[in-house]
Formats: structure tokens, C-alpha cells, sequence
């Protein structure tokens, strides 16, 4: 039996008792003959002109996608169907026979497979503790706003996606994540549904308007692509089609994130530095139960590697940056690296390393890292701690080490263990100044969430 292009329309009608077809929704047939018998199908995020010509180059006939066809959400502007680009674009669907099916209210909340699951499945959030239609409510490990936008904008970079935007404090701490459903990111709903940090959209939201009630909220939020947010989804959607048609080829075509940014950095992502003058007096290392420390044998790297990958990196560095970075090196020794173990999984790491320049003699503490799942039980001071130690065998008078000034756990940490401020020419006393008054509202922020909540009268 041929497949047609209205077969595949009453299969995705059949599977979405939700959508008001009856009534005011943009899914349905946008161009050409529903009766047209289907060579290939295209997916994409949105019929732009070069995505058209990417399905047609494949042998595609039929075009599913999620976006407006003609630039209006339910593409009824006639204006602008005579614009040149809405007139060029009908002469080529006439010219191909291809016929262009919106799929959007109905893959939007398709469970599982449409685009919020998907999106919080492509994060790596886990399942959702709460969600209302259009949003979902994660847990996720307590950690500051903006590691937690550094690590969504390292998921999103095989995408395209070049950046991520950020309203709030950076060092503020959070652990409930709501997300929306690509341009359905509603600030307000997020937030009465638990979310102490909000995952937004560019399409989904106004600086104004929403980012400016979120910032006097005091509730932090990261803001990526629409056209991005919504690709997990949408690939979703190409495999259930190919797995329902499978003697029909389909194509997932066009773009996975329609901007691009020229961006020329980010001052809160300069390294900060500390300086402990001496190690003579240091404190005990104190491990704590269910854990062991060790040095690194000459055969664990790929443990060491592990640790930073789940916290200071994202997975992109491996055998040749650690070859790079450490086994180069005349003086390489294995157990100059510090690791703590949970059983036979490597949970912390560090380094006692070596500065260029030996003028002081002072040794570097180098990239401490903790999964994220061991957070809060004194792994990074312990490390920290062992790998100050080790520096003192190997003759080093004093350490040094390299923080970014967003990372005001660590700093408190590395406070504690001795370390101060060291003003640098790209991080000065004023930069310092901010830093700590910055601490000043973190040690704050957290005195008042451990404090007890006394409830109302009986």
C-alpha cells in the first residue's frame, strides 16, 4: 500500500487526543496535495528556504516541521506570503511537489519523545520531580548558577550553539532547574512550581520584562536558543516517524541553532589567585568516612581524567591534554596527582604541581575537582589538603593556586586552608573588593537557608 502524505497525517492526529484539530491549531497541512504518495520525508525545526532545498537535494517529498512555514504562527498573514521570500518559496514547493506538514502542538508535550522530555533527557537532568504541561521541575546537584550555565552550554555546544545568556548572581547556589518547551519558558510558572533557576529561551522570554522580574526575584536565569531547545525533540520525532514508516527514508535537515555570536569574553571567567606564604603550619587531612586518598599510581590516569571530566571539563579532554598538561614534563611524577576513591570510582582529584617560574619557590595547587554526586562532604578540602602537603615534600615553601571568582565555595574553602588574596595586574585589589563582598552575600545566603523555619501559631 503507497504511503501518503494524509496517511501520515491521521497518524499523528490519532496519537494526540490533546490538540483541538476541530479548532484554532497551526498543525495540519501548509502546501501542496495531501493525497501526494510519500517518497522520503524531511524533519525539521523550521521550512526556511535552505532547509527546503537540503530535503528536495535528498529526495524528500514531504516536509514536517515545527515552525511557521510563512512567518506568522498560524500562517494565515497573507501580506507576508507576498513578500518575495514567501513568494519564492511557494514557487519552489509548486516547482518540487512538496507538500509541508506542521507538527508542533502535538510533539510539544507528546510524552517521552516530544520536545520538553526530550530536552531534559538531551541535558542530562534525569526524571522530573514536578511539571506542569509545558514545563518540567528537575533536582539537580547544588552548585552555583553560573558552573550550572558553563555546564548546560558544554551539552549544547555539539548543536552549534556558541553561547548561553545568564541574568542573576553567579555565585548563587541553586538545585531545582525548571525547563519550558521552546518558546513556552513562562518565568512566573517556573518559579510557583519550586525552580530556584530557570532554563529560558530567546524566543520565550523579554530582558525586560521577565529578566528583569526574575533578577529582582533573585532567581538566576540561563538562556539558550529556540531553534536549539527544540532539536532533541524534533530528532525524537524523525525516529519515531522512521520507526512507524520503515520503508520510507526520513532525514532530520537543517539547522540546530539559528544564531551565531561574536563574542569578545567574559571577565568573570579570568582566573583570580591566592597565595598560601607558607606551608608549615598546615592542617591534618582529614578524609572522610567511606572514602580513601592515595597518590596516583603511574597506571590511573584515566582517573584522574574521569574526575575532571565530571566537574571542571565536560568530557573534552583526555590522553593528550593530560600528556600536555603533565606527563611532558621533565619532573612528572604520578604521585604529584592526589585522588580520593569511593570503592573503585575516583570521586576527587588534584595536583601538586610546579609554577614556571621557581623565583619564590612556591608550589601550585592545580584544578581541584569533586563529582558532583560527592559535593558537600569535604572532598576538595581533603584533596586541596593532601596535595598542600605534597607540595611541602617536594621543597616548596608556599603554594599558589588559580580560581575564578564566581567559584565562592571554593574560594571559602581555600580561605580556610590558608590561603589569601593575591591581587594580580588582571584581577586587582578592586576586583578582590567584589569578590569578597560577593562571599560576605554567599555566607549569608547560606546562614539563612541552614536557619530553622518556625511555623505559624496552632
Amino acid at each position: 500500500m503507497t504511503l501518503t502524505a494524509r496517511d501520515v497525517h491521521e497518524q499523528i492526529r490519532s496519537i494526540a487526543p490533546w490538540v483541538d484539530w476541530q479548532g484554532r491549531t497551526p498543525d495540519g497541512f501548509k502546501y501542496g496535495d495531501p493525497d501526494t504518495p510519500v517518497r522520503a520525508i524531511a524533519v525539521g525545526w523550521q521550512s526556511l528556504q535552505s532547509a527546503l532545498e537540503e530535503a528536495d537535494a535528498l529526495g524528500c517529498n514531504l516536509f514536517i516541521t515545527h515552525e511557521p512555514t510563512f512567518y506568522a504562527h498560524m500562517d494565515d498573514d497573507e501580506a507576508v506570503k507576498e513578500t518575495p521570500p514567501g513568494r519564492a518559496k511557494r514557487a519552489f514547493l509548486e516547482r518540487t511537489g512538496m507538500v509541508v506538514y506542521r507538527c508542533h502542538d502535538v510533539w510539544d508535550i507528546y510524552p517521552r519523545l516530544g520536545i520538553v522530555d526530550a530536552w531534559g533527557e538531551f541535558l542530562g537532568l534525569g526524571e522530573p520531580v514536578g511539571g506542569i504541561r509545558f514545563h518540567n521541575l528537575y533536582a539537580v546537584p547544588c552548585t552555583s548558577a553560573w558552573e550550572l550555565a558553563r555546564r548546560i552550554a558544554a551539552r549544547l555546544q555539539p548543536l552549534g550553539e556558541q553561547s548561553v545568556q545568564f541574568i542573576g548572581r553567579p555565585w548563587q547556589m541553586v538545585n531545582r532547574l525548571a525547563i519550558g518547551t521552546g518558546a513556552i519558558t513562562r518565568a512566573r510558572e517556573m518559579v510557583e512550581m519550586g525552580a530556584d533557576v530557570v532554563l529560558l529561551t530567546d524566543d520565550g522570554m523579554s530582558t525586560w520584562r521577565e529578566g528583569s522580574w526574575l533578577a529582582d526575584l533573585g532567581v538566576p536565569a540561563i538562556i539558550v536558543n529556540h531553534n536549539t531547545a527544540e532539536v532533541p525533540g524534533l530528532r525524537r520525532l524523525a525516529e519515531y516517524l522512521a520507526e512507524r514508516y520503515p520503508e520510507v527514508p526520513v532525514h532530520y535537515v537543517g539547522t540546530t541553532c539559528n544564531v551565531q555570536v561574536h563574542a569578545t569574553g567574559n571577565p568573570i571567567d579570568r582566573g583570580i589567585r591566592m597565595r598560601r606564604e607558607t606551608l608549615d603550619d598546615l592542617p591534618p587531612v582529614q578524609v572522610p568516612e567511606g572514602y580513601t586518598l592515595r597518590p596516583m599510581a603511574a597506571d590511573e590516569a584515566w582517573a584522574y581524567l574521569e574526575v575532571m571530566n565530571r566537574s571542571n571539563y565536560a568530557g573534552e579532554i583526555g590522553e593528550e591534554w593530560f600528556e600536555k598538561t603533565f606527563s611532558s614534563d621533565p619532573e612528572y611524577d604520578p604521585s604529584f596527582l592526589q585522588i580520593i576513591w569511593k570503592g573503585e570510582r575516583p570521586v576527587a582529584a588534584a595536583a601538586a604541581w610546579h609554577p614556571q617560574d621557581r623565583s619564590e619557590n612556591m608550589g601550585m595547587v592545580h584544578w581541584v575537582g569533586a563529582l558532583d554526586s560527592e559535593r558537600g562532604k569535604g572532598l576538595g578540602v581533603a584533596v586541596t589538603a593532601a596535595v598542600l602537603h605534597r607540595l611541602r615534600e617536594r621543597g616548596f615553601r608556599g603554594a599558589v593556586l588559580t580560581t575564578q571568582r564566581w567559584r565562592l565555595a571554593a574560594i571559602a574553602a581555600y580561605m580556610r586552608l590558608g590561603f589569601q588574596p593575591w591581587p594580580i595586574d588582571t584581577a586587582p585589589q578592586e576586583v578582590w573588593d567584589r569578590v569578597l563582598a560577593d562571599l560576605e552575600a554567599w555566607r549569608a545566603q547560606r546562614a539563612h537557608h541552614r536557619a530553622p523555619q518556625t511555623g505559624g501559631g496552632a
